[in-house]
């Protein structure tokens, strides 16, 4: 069954998209339970170190159209700047070198839906420590086509908050908060103040691009930190992470997102802003890929920022919980990446703070690139 179609997760049908063994708590009434995809329930610690295997391959056709319509150019002021594609068509400068075929028809597998998982193509090492509340595979959101799939028929979606909810349409303003808001009591199951390995918070004591030693010192994007610090406490930490080895040919990684928060308008400027954290660990970069071009992790203010609806009139948020919230369209992050090197990428989001002013984050295109990059960029998709 297509989990797009369904009103929302069950505990069930949880357990059966990542193939776990046990799944426990209730997602309706926001139970602290969370389900693992490592074979066996992980009950509330959010550690994310669970071993189950998945295959795929990594490498999306990145052919499927999407808006691009932000504006952001990622190049003015650039903290880390990349190498320019040479093109394949899909107007993103890029040359994908590996072959991909989407298998996400219809599936409940989260690494399948975002272009990973694929039978006969490059195998990862996937796990998922999520609410089943806050997991959801969708083939769209709103009613213009903005959030269309970039790669086969879906997409994957992570959220703090009750994704079951997604269609349940705000009246008006101050309706808002009823709709998509939800906490997994008990939060995190963890230390607040604490991420699971090997995400930090501290920013390298340099430039990881200019000095190799600095590589697992910290997060070479030092993104994190400015923002995390505003609170220093996370709540409803959800992530989906794998491992894989880079295939011979590959000179980067490169995936599609976007970051939608019911925090805009009320916390635009306040420390109260949750954050999406893309963790890449190689032995050419520790730390987060996903930040504008001032090095803003994403979140409301972070410069991609740019789908507001006001008015509650905005068709990219037309019949779903977001409406009279915001947004970035989808973005594409691109990193380079060692040839033949096991990497590991951890996806995550959480609350920052309060635990009820819930956000989202779409996955979707994981694929490889042939071209030289120089450090991790994200720019609207193409």
């Amino acid at each position: 069954m297509q989990l797009a179609r369904l009103s929302g997760w069950t505990a069930i049908a949880a357990c059966l998209a990542v193939s776990v063994t046990a799944c426990r708590g209730d997602a309706g009434e926001g139970g602290g339970d969370r389900f693992s995809a490592d074979g066996g329930a992980t009950i509330g610690d959010g550690d994310g170190d669970g071993d189950g295997d998945m295959s795929g391959d990594g490498d999306g056709d990145g052919d499927m159209s999407g808006d691009g319509d932000g504006d952001g150019d990622g190049d003015d002021g650039a903290k880390f700047d990349v190498g320019s594609g040479d093109g394949d068509g899909d107007g993103d400068g890029s040359t994908q070198c590996i072959a991909h075929t989407p298998c996400d028809a219809g599936t409940s597998d989260p690494f399948a839906a975002m272009g990973l998982g694929c039978a006969g193509e490059l195998a990862i090492n996937g796990t998922v420590d999520a609410h089943p509340a806050g997991i959801a595979i969708l083939d769209g959101w709103g009613a213009d086509g903005t959030y269309d799939p970039r790669e086969g028929s879906s997409f994957l979606a992570i959220s703090t908050g009750d994704l079951a909810e997604r269609n349940d349409v705000p009246a008006d303003m101050g309706d808002m908060a009823y709709h998509c808001n939800s906490w997994f009591t008990p939060g995190d199951g963890m230390d607040t103040t604490q991420f699971p390995a090997p995400i930090v918070t501290n920013p390298v004591a340099g430039d990881c691009l200019q000095n190799s030693g600095l590589v697992g010192t910290g997060d070479c994007s030092g993104s994190i930190g400015p923002q995390f610090g505003q609170s220093g406490f996370k709540y409803d930490y959800q992530e989906v992470r794998f491992k894989v080895t880079v295939p011979q040919g590959a000179k980067a990684l490169s995936f599609d997102l976007a970051y939608l928060t019911k925090e805009w308008p009320i916390f635009v400027s306040q420390p109260y802003n949750d954050m999406f954290v893309a963790w890449l660990e190689s032995s050419t970069w520790s730390g987060n890929v996903s930040f504008d071009s001032q090095g803003n992790a994403l979140s409301l203010n972070a410069a991609f920022f740019q789908l507001t609806d006001t008015n509650g009139t905005l068709p990219a948020f037309a019949g779903t919980c977001m409406r009279y919230s915001g947004g970035t369209p989808w973005l594409t992050t691109t990193v380079d990446v060692p040839e033949g090197e096991e990497i590991e990428l951890v996806l995550a989001i959480f609350d920052l703070d309060d635990v009820n002013w819930d956000s989202f984050v779409f996955l979707d295109n994981f694929r490889w690139e042939c071209d030289e990059y120089t450090g991790p960029q994200t720019t609207p998709a193409g």
